[in-house]
């Protein structure tokens, strides 16, 4: 009996450990020049949410990322702008505001990558 508590005992730790330590990467792209959300993004960050949501003890992380497309344009504000965007969505949806941590890394170069790449916001849960 006492053998099939202390089973019963581990796979509980297991299953806790799991839901303890998962871990996703979510990416929402944006059209150039915008911060606004489309359908499609919102898909993204309800994934996102509902997998925070499925892991509370897990750190949220949203890094806005673009590129100077137009140097007269501020790209480093359209980056805060995009992460700040799905910030809020996280927040209606239910994951509290202390556990998200907003960054925006502004322009980056576009060497060796597409440029939808640099027009995103990536939304990490967990480590």
């Amino acid at each position: 009996m006492q053998v099939r508590w202390a089973s019963l005992l581990l796979l509980l730790a297991v299953a806790g450990c799991t839901w303890l330590t998962g871990s996703q990467k979510y990416s929402v792209y944006f059209q150039p020049l915008s911060a606004q959300l489309d359908q499609q993004s919102l898909e993204t960050i309800h994934a996102a949410a509902k997998f925070a949501r499925a892991h509370p003890f897990q750190p949220v992380e949203v890094d806005g990322v673009s590129a100077p497309t137009d140097p007269k344009r501020d790209a480093g504000r359209l980056a805060g702008q995009r992460a700040e965007a799905v910030r809020q969505v996280l927040v209606s949806e239910g994951i509290d505001e202390q556990r998200i941590k907003t960054t925006a890394d502004g322009v980056v170069d576009l060497k060796n990558l597409p440029s939808v790449a640099v027009r995103r916001v990536d939304i990490s849960v967990g480590n």
